[in-house]
């Protein structure tokens, strides 16, 4: 084994399940103060205007091709809270140092509006996906183009190619959870609908654009769980989510891509479900919502794991020490085939110095 690998061999052989030269980082890196740290620059006063935003993803880019050897993100997020209507009518309140938005308003207050808006989605999402089927070239230049661009601010780090789900987390967030429940009964097979779409869809954009020699994987994802438990029932997620989920991995497969599954939360009572849709690995192993990285490792050792350092306490109120340790003990737990990285995101939430001693512990392994 080479001494030093690049960070895609290493990913690689991390995704493999194979020994690597260090442990691989994996992360979505939005904490200011890190970005500022692994960049070796002071990210400018924000405000929003094209000059700033080119200026704080340059920086951001910068920063990632640093810290991490792959990413799903590379963008520095909001510059300035605002409170925006989409062109769909939904009102979201955008906040810059949170890095997130959230629907503060939607264009429909019952079920019966909750359906119509369905109903045009479902049609929307269905042009999409034919448009798509008839040029297939031209969306495959235009996504790689804009591809491209964003892998020239990061180097050599790797980034995922695409980022995909089955549409349950965007449908239950623009319906909210108390409409989408009510929706469900009311307008039976309406949201199976939705979620057909919008499968079809991603399905027929990774026929496009998959292409190995942009990316060896891909994010396929799905917010299933909470902390110590499923979010909708297993005979609902065994209905709805899983047959589709296990299309979107398969059509991946076909291409020869590995393929991350997201979900946050407690997901021990779906890995059975979640391994026979074929993921490949598994992101983010949230240890404060239930999650174990030995049990993981232990229980499903076919699987690469990537994340299981926690940003909710540990990376936001913890010392370097106290990360330190919570490293070393994650790599002795869940290698070979681990890629270190937060719960989720590394958000302003987090120290950089204790974003520092996680890219540290990485440094120092030799396995």
């Amino acid at each position: 084994m080479a001494a030093t690998m690049t960070k895609r061999e290493r990913v690689e052989r991390a995704m493999n399940l194979q020994e690597t030269d260090r442990i691989p980082l994996y992360d979505l890196l939005l904490c200011d103060a890190a970005i500022e740290l692994f960049s070796g620059e002071k990210l400018p006063p924000l405000k929003d205007d094209p000059p700033t935003r080119q200026t704080v993803d340059r920086i951001t880019g910068k920063a990632i091709a640093r810290f991490l050897d792959m990413t799903r993100s590379s963008g520095f997020g909001p510059l300035a809270d605002s409170v925006v209507t989409d062109e769909q009518g939904f009102v979201r309140r955008v906040s810059a140092w949170e890095k997130t938005w959230w629907i503060e308003q939607r264009p429909f207050a019952d079920e019966a509006g909750a359906a119509a808006f369905l109903r045009k989605y479902i049609a929307d999402r269905t042009d999409d996906r034919r448009k798509i089927e008839a040029n297939p070239g031209q969306y495959r230049q235009e996504q790689q183009r804009s591809f491209l661009e964003m892998q020239a601010r990061l180097g050599d780090t790797i980034h995922l190619l695409a980022v995909q789900g089955t549409g349950l987390d965007s449908i239950r967030e623009m319906l909210g959870f108390e409409l989408f429940s009510y929706v469900d009964v009311e307008f039976p097979g309406l949201i199976g609908e939705a979620l057909e779409a919008t499968t079809t869809l991603s399905i027929a954009a990774c026929h496009a654009i998959a292409d190995l020699s942009l990316s060896p994987a891909v994010l396929t994802y799905g917010d299933i769980a909470c902390k110590n438990r499923l979010m909708h029932s297993p005979e609902y997620l065994r209905r709805e989510f899983y047959p589709r989920l296990k299309r979107l991995n398969d059509a991946w497969h076909e291409h020869g891509f590995k393929c991350l599954f997201h979900s946050d939360g407690d997901l021990m009572d779906a890995m059975d479900d979640l391994v026979s849709t074929g993921i490949d690995g598994l992101n983010p192993i949230e240890t404060v919502a239930g999650m174990s990285l030995k049990e993981v490792r232990q229980k499903y050792p076919r699987l690469f794991l990537a994340g299981g350092i926690d940003m909710s306490q540990l990376l936001s109120n913890g010392t370097p020490d106290e990360v330190r340790e919570v490293c070393r003990q994650a790599i002795r737990d869940a290698s070979p085939g681990f890629l270190m990285g937060s719960t989720t995101e590394a958000d302003n939430s987090c120290k950089a110095e204790n974003l520092l001693a996680m890219y540290e512990v990485a440094h120092e392994t030799r396995r």
